[in-house]
């Protein structure tokens, strides 16, 4: 799906199509991505060129939700890096404060000026980041406090209080391939990310004839702020009166 030039811009279409080095009469686009030839035909894919990372089928510049976040001024300084979750790439968010900062706001912050697959999954606060011994910024060790904080993340399993919850449970472990989930589990430390958010908005209006929308969810990542939030008078919801919660058991 790819043209044979920008449209109207000269410039940019003659530092993007090259001759090919192959066949001088056909034309190569310059991705920014790096290969090498291994054989005549073959090329292998070796990274990008720049700093772009693909989440989720998007091309993303870490770099752009980095300055996003550090126009919140108490972060100093972030860096935003791609991890792999259940063999799936996430992007993590690493924040140099001082203070004490709620998740849900940053959030919600970004989610005013960012798509919403640009948005991180995890996020880590340090008053400061780690260096190597020549004082560079240590990445490996960054993507290992990644998997630290995911240990902190509360494990106390509640289980849902009326038959709303308990629905949106039911969503929720379908979507997440997750059994099971708690009222009080957050939605972005347990697995999900922005196109299994899009697909949890569309079963909740399907199943539950509830509007919701994306920014909602970080506001309320949870079973119970959700339920909370589609109680009240804008959504168009009745509960059944003589509903009972479906019970479940997990095995111990």
């Amino acid at each position: 799906a790819l043209a044979s030039g920008y449209h109207n811009q000269p410039e940019m279409t003659q530092e993007k199509f090259k001759p090919s080095f192959l066949d001088e009469t056909k034309t190569l686009f310059r991705t920014g991505d790096l290969g090498k030839q291994t054989a005549p035909g073959i090329i292998e894919f070796m990274g990008r060129k720049d700093n772009q990372v693909k989440v989720n089928g998007y091309r993303i510049d870490p770099g752009e939700i980095e300055y996003q976040l550090t126009r919140y001024a108490p972060i100093e300084r972030a860096i935003v890096l791609p991890v792999q979750v259940n063999n799936q790439t996430q992007l993590s968010a690493y924040c140099q404060t001082d203070k004490t900062l709620e998740i849900a706001e940053i959030r919600e912050l970004l989610a005013k000026l960012l798509p919403v697959y640009m948005i991180p999954s995890y996020f880590i606060f340090l008053k400061q980041f780690p260096l190597t011994r020549h004082g560079k910024l240590d990445l490996h060790s960054l993507r290992e406090l990644r998997e630290t904080g995911k240990s902190l993340v509360n494990s106390n399993y509640v289980t849902p209080r009326n038959y709303l919850e308990s629905n949106l449970v039911s969503i929720w472990e379908k979507i997440l391939s997750k059994h099971p989930i708690g009222i009080f589990d957050n939605f972005f430390e347990i697995g999900g990310h922005s196109l299994l958010l899009s697909r949890v908005v569309t079963r909740v209006h399907k199943e539950l004839n509830v509007s919701v929308k994306l920014a909602d969810f970080f506001k309320v990542p949870t079973i119970a702020g959700l339920a909370t939030l589609i109680s009240q008078t804008q959504y168009n919801y009745q509960e059944p009166i003589s509903a009972i919660p479906p019970q479940k058991s997990y095995p111990m």
